[in-house]
């Protein structure tokens, strides 16, 4: 991290100053409370779970969360939409990406671009704010993205709160957080290994093995790997993820507990798509390619690297409070060596749409490229209950701060052994074409560097017991910087600059109906900083993102059954845009002056429903209504359905389960230039805008598992059932990239 170099904000050497005083006052504080822990040492590392919500789940029950506001509540008592992917339910319905996990989340869309780009939305807006156990990072997903997420093999659940979460992330939008909250060491040793095996050559094998590492189980660890190896549905394309993660965790004291690890993913791609299925021939008909179209080449490789460096230490420290100080180191590389035909239309060449009957008419687009992205950020938190006019309240107050470098590193190509002005024909198109000479200086030609230091604290007052109402403030120290270096490695100047220092509120109240349902209201947002200047050469306030929600929750069953109803608004403000009052002035640096206008506005509403209805049914899913509009009207995220709706569940009858769900969504456009059928003297198509559509779509999927004896169990699972053939996506580069095709997973698990 780059917090004590010179010139940096002096706010990031307090966050640090705190975090290290924090660390030299837990010996005392244990000390204090020692005597307490020793008589009742059980209860006090339940309480430790508890307040911290570090507990493990069982079956599809959620016992409490923290991501919204770092307060332990339950999902009820949390005044925001959402939703938590316990272990079993992951494993039931086989979900080994998060990309898999957001793709059964209410409320969230899933987008790809082409076989490795796929992209996250939830109301109208990217999902880039993402957490490993509650740290804050931030995920490039989508057409430009050089990230990686995690194997779910890590996790022993995954959070996902909807709307805006400034209070705990700063910086963002307000569409979801996702919180990916790692597997603990058990304190009795457990082992099991799962093998699968399916469509498309489908390979993976897990191993999970837990327990004690000294006698008495203070210290403890765990060990996971898996390792996947699959063809696709997408010709040429072949991948490898061998993923692993360890980690240790060691009661130093009673009231003290220290966990350290690491988690590693490696994913290879090989023949990846890097492209998507034309739409339109040059004469203005439809193109239906087939589901496995690719104009890849078979050397394609996009390969990408995470390594997670963690340690966390958790604190009673009496009279009910629990402290937190958790680190986290990311280093990610990508590199990538692609080429593919071109959907993109170039007017004056006429390429872009392929002839019907030649399949003749695209370009060539390559690139090879390589970036490292390292990461430094921890979070520091304290939490419990105080007194104030004979009633109990709760108090959270805490630091979260990262610092990310993003370089960009100098590589390209030097030669080629092709044109890139023809494709050949993709009706006969088969992957092969010579390979590029290409070069890596391994040195950057630009660095991005994001520092975020923010201050938070929230409260929980208990006014009368039926009403909480909970408020909070996060303050926030932003700045992005991009260096430019030239071809030796020679700094040449600073080419971007933003800053941004924000507050940013959270205001929501809850108020129990009965003993099972409770009304909510609530108010947050976030804000994205921006280089943009005005006429003045000022620099423009950052865009923020507000989130209003309102609505009622309850628990039924027992306690077994969460379900939630609730409406939503969003609201950006500070977006800028061309000030037309500007004519032809120009800024000192040549830039065009910018003024701030009012932006998207989302309104909509949502039902969720996660839990058991019994111990043998279980049950989760949602509808969600989303319509996002600009300024003008117009509707905004044409891309996301307007209506979609996901639900799932399993039953259990002796050593059988079964289960299954569906997903119904509406259409989604987007506008793109389409071929009239009319052509210019120089032979080339007449283009006009005009919107590009997919409808609506039902997919079902089916699930089902036996139990041959205590310790083994098979299992299979169907998704799109029927086969259906859609588009996930349409206008991307004047393309669509096909909905996955039926695809059947076996599996065999084990335990020890």
């Amino acid at each position: 991290m780059k917090m004590l170099s010179s010139g940096a904000p002096c706010r990031n050497a307090l966050a640090v100053s705190m975090a290290v005083a924090w660390l030299l006052a837990a010996p005392l504080a244990c000390a204090q409370a020692n005597a307490t822990a020793a008589t009742n040492g059980a209860t006090d590392a339940t309480d430790l779970d508890r307040v911290l919500v570090t507990q493990r789940t069982e079956g599809y029950q959620v016992y409490g969360t923290n991501t919204a506001t770092k307060l332990p509540l339950t999902l009820r008592e949390t005044p925001q939409s959402l939703t938590v992917f316990t272990r079993q339910r992951i494993e039931d319905f086989n979900l080994i990406t998060i990309a898999e996990v957001l793709q059964q989340t209410p409320g969230v869309t899933v987008q790809s671009y082409d076989s490795n780009r796929t992209l996250f939305n939830a109301r109208g807006f990217t999902i880039n704010n993402f957490m490993f156990d509650g740290i804050p990072t931030n995920y490039t997903t989508g057409a430009g993205g050089n990230s990686i997420l995690s194997d779910t093999s890590v996790y022993e659940r995954i959070e996902i709160v909807r709307g805006a979460s400034g209070l705990v992330t700063g910086s963002g939008n307000p569409s979801a957080t996702v919180n990916m909250v790692r597997k603990r060491p058990t304190d009795t040793f457990q082992a099991s290994t799962s093998l699968s095996a399916g469509s498309w050559d489908y390979k993976r094998a897990e191993l999970d093995v837990s327990g004690p590492l000294t006698k008495g189980g203070r210290v403890r660890g765990r060990l996971v790997g898996a390792y996947t190896d699959k063809e696709s549905w997408v010709r040429f394309q072949n991948d490898t993820s061998p993923s692993l993660y360890g980690v240790v965790e060691a009661d130093l004291t009673d009231s003290t507990r220290l966990r350290a690890g690491i988690d590693y993913l490696k994913t290879g791609s090989d023949g990846g798509a890097w492209s998507a299925s034309p739409l339109f021939f040059r004469d203005g008909t439809r193109a239906k390619l087939p589901r496995s179209y690719s104009a890849a080449a078979r050397w394609n490789e996009w390969n990408r690297e995470s390594t997670n460096y963690f340690a966390t230490l958790e604190q009673q420290m009496g009279a009910g409070w629990s402290g937190r100080i958790a680190y986290n180191h990311r280093a990610t590389d990508t590199d990538s060596l692609l080429l593919a035909g071109s959907n993109s239309y170039n007017a004056a060449r006429g390429t872009g749409f392929a002839d019907p009957i030649t399949g003749l008419g695209l370009a060539v687009s390559d690139t090879y490229s390589v970036s490292e992205t390292r990461e430094d950020a921890f979070d520091l938190y304290a939490s419990g209950p105080f007194q104030l006019f004979g009633r109990q309240h709760e108090l959270v107050l805490g630091v979260n701060h990262y610092d990310r470098d993003l370089d960009t590193i100098r590589a390209g190509i030097t030669s080629r052994p092709y044109s890139t002005t023809a494709f050949p024909s993709i009706f006969t198109w088969d992957g092969n074409i010579g390979k590029p000479t290409t070069f890596n200086a391994g040195i950057p030609s630009s660095i991005t560097n994001t520092t975020e230091t923010g201050y938070y604290a929230a409260v929980r007052l208990n006014p009368i017991d039926p009403l909480k109402v909970i408020a909070g403030v996060r303050y926030s120290d932003y700045e992005t910087t991009t260096d430019g270096y030239n071809v030796d490695g020679v700094f040449t100047g600073q080419t971007a600059r933003t800053t941004a220092h924000v507050a940013t509120p959270y205001v929501g109240v809850i108020h129990d109906l009965s003993s099972s349902i409770s009304a909510f209201a609530s108010y947050s947002d976030v804000f994205q900083a921006t280089a943009r200047r005005d006429i003045d050469n000022r620099l423009l306030d950052p865009t923020t993102g507000g989130n209003y929600e309102y609505g009622l929750k309850g628990e039924f069953f027992g306690g077994r059954l969460y379900a939630a109803l609730n409406g939503f608004y969003m609201e950006q403000d500070n977006v800028s845009e061309n000030d037309p009052a500007a004519g032809d002035i120009r800024l000192p640096d040549g830039s065009t002056p910018y003024i701030a206008r009012a932006g998207i506005r989302t309104q909509g509403g949502e039902f969720e429903v996660s839990g058991s209805l019994s111990e043998r049914w279980n049950m989760t899913g949602g509808y969600t209504y989303a319509y996002s509009s600009n300024p003008d009207g117009s509707r905004f995220a044409s891309t996301s359905p307007m209506h979609l709706a996901r639900f799932n569940t399993t039953y259990r009858l002796g050593d059988w389960t079964v289960g299954g769900g569906f997903t119904v969504q509406s259409d989604i456009s987007q506008a793109q230039p389409i071929p009239t059928g009319r052509f210019n003297a120089t032979g080339t198509p007449i283009t006009a805008e005009g919107q590009v559509r997919q409808g609506g779509y039902v997919l079902f999927d089916l699930m089902g598992r036996y139990r041959i004896n205590d310790n083994v169990s098979v299992g299979v699972t169907v998704t799109n059932l029927l086969d259906k053939v859609y588009y996930r996506n349409v206008g991307f580069f004047n393309s669509g990239y096909w909905g996955e095709p039926r695809r059947v997973l076996f599996n065999v698990r084990a335990k020890f």
